[in-house]
């Protein structure tokens, strides 16, 4: 299992990750925004690798995402195609849930709730 660390992502944003056998787990607290982006890619390089079958983002922690964390977590979803490892993101009804539902991204995205069943898709007519 890899030790539990916690990376101050920015000012208001942290980021701690896991893996054990084959699943890395990474938890984001506080608010992901631009400030955010660059030095979480750094630290996602080094906690995904080939040894990563399943990829849980566990978003239950933020309590706020911007434009540039929507991006990123389809960024996420086209790396996960291309390099062939299963990708989640948990999410509970606050305000990160509602932008995922009023972008339509909860329908394109692999959105669980907090217990791991997929959500159903939004309304939303993206």
């Amino acid at each position: 299992m890899l030790e539990d660390v916690v990376i101050q992502l920015g000012n208001y944003c942290s980021m701690r990750s896991e893996r054990h056998v084959g699943t890395t787990t990474v938890r984001l607290a506080g608010e992901f925004d631009l400030a955010c982006k660059e030095p979480f890619q750094e630290e996602l390089s080094l906690v995904l690798d080939g040894e990563t079958v399943t990829f849980i983002l566990d978003l239950r922690g933020l309590q706020f995402m911007d434009s540039t964390g929507l991006g990123t977590l389809v960024e996420l979803d086209g790396l996960a195609r291309r390099d062939g490892f299963e990708f989640t993101i948990l999410c509970d009804q606050g305000l990160v849930r509602r932008a995922l539902k009023e972008t339509g991204l909860d329908g394109m995205l692999p959105v669980a709730d907090p217990y791991g069943g997929l959500l159903p898709p939004s309304d939303s007519p993206v």
